[in-house]
């Protein structure tokens, strides 16, 4: 047996290990309900996903559902594999919030009033944050919302 068919026969067996990530978080918008208040998740500029270890995805409107929904012991903590967050400058793209660049104040009325903005870039934030709201990280956002 040549390399190149060996090769050939273990393609799909490579291809299954490539495939067995996590998968990438999806919000049916307008058809999914929030995990925590059970509203319909519409606005693309703030919605958040939570997916745990097991793969098992949760969607919300925004931060103000998804972090009180695993203070509250809903979720536990040791059991997330990723926190996701809406791009509020490019609604529907859902990114890493570890790595968003956060700001808190009332002229980012979100769905169920948290009022906590993400954005991919610091210079994207600072441009929207046109009314002095407070900069945050992931870490403060988190804080802010577990009450």
């Amino acid at each position: 047996m040549t390399f190149k068919s060996l090769f050939l026969l273990l393609l799909p067996l490579l291809g299954s290990f490539v495939s067995c990530g996590q998968p990438a978080p999806h919000i049916d918008y307008g058809k999914a309900e929030c995990a925590h208040c059970r509203m319909n998740v519409v606005d693309q500029r703030f919605a958040a996903v939570l997916i745990t270890k097991s793969g098992r995805q949760y969607v919300f409107d925004g931060p103000e559902c998804m972090v009180p929904y695993v203070a509250k012991g809903a979720v536990s903590k040791d059991q997330i594999e990723a926190w996701y967050v809406s791009d509020h400058a490019h609604p529907g793209t859902l990114m890493d919030a570890n790595t968003a660049f956060f700001v808190h104040g009332p002229a980012f009325r979100s769905p169920m009033r948290g009022d906590v903005a993400a954005f991919a870039t610091a210079a994207e934030r600072d441009r929207a944050n046109t009314s002095g709201g407070e900069v945050m990280d992931w870490e403060h956002v988190k804080l802010l919302l577990q009450q």
